[in-house]
């Protein structure tokens, strides 16, 4: 039902998860989840076992009064003397399991039930087959009733692994039907097909019960593998986010930072005493500070849109000799004063790189200006 299913190839990388209310980490072998689902099968017949193990030891005792009680003491002493050795091996494999090692194999430990079962349902079989009085009375009566009932009650305790149930009922039940019905008073037909019926029955609905367990064992195990797949993936997200979370703030000091750049070179530009002017890669102005704007004698608006080498006298006057720089330089120049001047200053070409809606140009900086001689 589950074995082909997605979810049990799902395996969770690099996390760490604590197992809840697990004693034992899942024994290896098999393929996955079935070492798991051994283990919890085990486990849930070995809770069962101390009281029903106890129960079957107090019924025995309460058989050894009425065989006593009836005449037949000798035999019912051995008998007694059986059913406590069955009692011991059984309580010793509970403390041993108790007290086993972690990781251990879980098949071992329910082949040891499986075989204290046998033993048990021996011991009532030789109930209802050899101390099976001959005689009609109560104690015929009591002895069928006794073997039914710790038969049937052992279904629930003993179905959570396969086998365990069908070693305490079918020698208990398969003998005690045959020698009632087809030995004791001779064969009776009807009477002996319905007890090997009753027989199967038991055993049939021990393998429903058992398939029942498994499942919801199955599905208590998906259950688990999907709270561990969503505590790891709500980790991993919780990481995510905070990786998230820094990222944006270190991209918001950026931005923050940058601004705040931007917004100092602004400052400096527009302040600076030296004659500032930024050109398109024709040489074309394109802003300019007031310091520029003062040396020229000419506000922005009749600077911006003109060509840096038409402000020029001399040997670079209207040329292209520095449109397109792209090196840094320094160069002697003579530009138009305010009152037509003509003064001598140092030109400073610096290339810039090209940004959103520019393509790359330069910039000048006009410094030492002195009226030409």
């Amino acid at each position: 039902m589950y074995h082909g299913g997605t979810l049990w190839g799902w395996r969770i990388r690099g996390v760490t998860m604590e197992k809840k209310k697990q004693s034992d980490p899942p024994p290896t072998g098999g393929a996955w989840p079935e070492p798991r689902l051994r283990a919890l099968q085990v486990d849930e017949l070995y809770r069962f076992a101390p009281t029903a193990a106890g129960f079957s030891y107090f019924g025995a005792l309460l058989t050894l009064g009425v065989l006593i009680e009836t005449g037949d003491i000798g035999r019912g002493s051995v008998w007694f003397l059986w059913a406590t050795a069955v009692t011991f091996f059984r309580f010793m494999t509970i403390v041993a399991y108790r007290r086993r090692l972690p990781g251990s194999e879980p098949r071992s430990w329910a082949q040891l039930v499986i075989a204290g079962n046998f033993l048990a349902g021996v011991q009532w079989g030789i109930l209802g087959t050899l101390l099976f009085p001959e005689a009609h009375g109560y104690r015929q009566l009591f002895t069928i009733m006794v073997i039914i009932c710790f038969v049937g009650g052992s279904l629930t305790p003993y179905a959570s692994v396969r086998g365990a149930h069908e070693a305490l009922s079918i020698p208990a039940t398969i003998p005690t039907a045959i020698n009632l019905f087809f030995v004791q008073e001779g064969i009776h037909w009807f009477a002996g097909v319905t007890a090997l019926f009753f027989c199967f029955a038991i055993v049939y609905y021990a393998r429903k019960l058992n398939r029942h367990i498994e499942d919801r064992f199955r599905l208590e195990i998906e259950r688990d593998a999907l709270l561990e797949l969503t505590a790891a993936l709500n980790e991993k997200l919780e990481r995510e986010n905070k990786e998230l979370a820094h990222r944006a703030a270190v991209r918001g000091m950026s931005v923050e930072s940058a601004r705040e750049r931007a917004g100092r070179l602004e400052t400096l530009f527009e302040n600076s005493p030296l004659a500032q002017l930024e050109c398109d890669e024709n040489g074309v102005i394109l802003t300019v500070n007031s310091a520029a704007e003062k040396l020229f004698g000419r506000p922005y608006e009749q600077l911006a849109g003109k060509a840096f080498m038409s402000l020029l006298t001399g040997p670079y006057a209207a040329s292209k000799a520095f449109a397109g720089a792209k090196e840094a330089l320094s160069v002697e120049v003579e530009v138009l004063g305010p009152g037509g001047d003509t003064l001598v200053c140092t030109a400073n070409f610096a290339p810039l790189p090209a940004r959103e809606g520019r393509s790359p140009g330069f910039g000048v900086i006009l410094s030492g200006c002195t009226v030409a001689a």
